[in-house]
């Protein structure tokens, strides 16, 4: 059994005083065997998720608390396979500020690990923001609606990108520098192919 956290930042400033009404602007990453793992938006076809040392997440970003989910069963490898999986379908350019966001996913991994969701209040701006869509100024959020991307399959899909492997967890398993070298040698995972990522 391994603890599960749910660590959460705050993104705004404003937050000390709208975190008391239950609404703010917060990203969030789960921690679990000492690597905490995120979600955030890029503009290519490929996973979205990365992983960082627990409460030093990448950007501007002010942590604020942690909130213990509960305990998983997996092992450090099945919980590494599960995120390849999920960055799948948390690729880079699916990421939308109020519809497919870090909350949403950190959200989705702590129902599959502990079989909870992360509490509403973490991305509840978004989930009102949504609602009163057509009352927010255009330029301050992205449309509503689904990527129209069409999904690149096979070896092509990073071939010849100037920015090959730069998914942290993408399906080779190579370590990527998008977020610095902020993760420490002894969590990283080894791959099938024995190379550390």
């Amino acid at each position: 059994m391994a603890p599960v956290t749910l660590n959460i930042y705050d993104l705004a400033a404003h937050n000390s005083w709208t975190y008391w009404c239950g609404v703010g602007i917060f990203h969030s990453g789960v921690e679990v065997y000492g690597v905490e793992y995120a979600y955030g938006g890029h503009d290519f076809d490929y996973s979205g998720v990365f992983a960082t040392n627990p409460r030093d997440a990448p950007g501007q970003v002010v942590y604020r608390e942690s909130i213990p989910m509960g305990e998983t069963n997996l092992s450090q490898q099945e919980i590494h396979q599960l995120v390849q999986r999920m960055g799948n379908e948390y690729k880079g350019n699916s990421y939308h500020l109020l519809q497919r966001n870090c909350n949403h996913f950190a959200s989705d991994l702590c129902r599959q690990l502990v079989g909870r969701e992360a509490p509403t209040w973490i991305n509840r701006l978004a989930g009102i923001a949504v609602m009163l869509h057509c009352l927010i100024p255009p330029s301050w959020v992205p449309p509503l609606q689904t990527p129209s991307g069409a999904p690149l399959e096979g070896p092509e899909a990073l071939a010849g990108s100037k920015d090959e492997g730069k998914s942290l967890l993408g399906p080779a398993g190579q370590r990527s520098d998008v977020y610095g070298e902020r993760l420490q040698p002894s969590a990283m995972l080894a791959s099938a192919s024995g190379t550390r990522i």
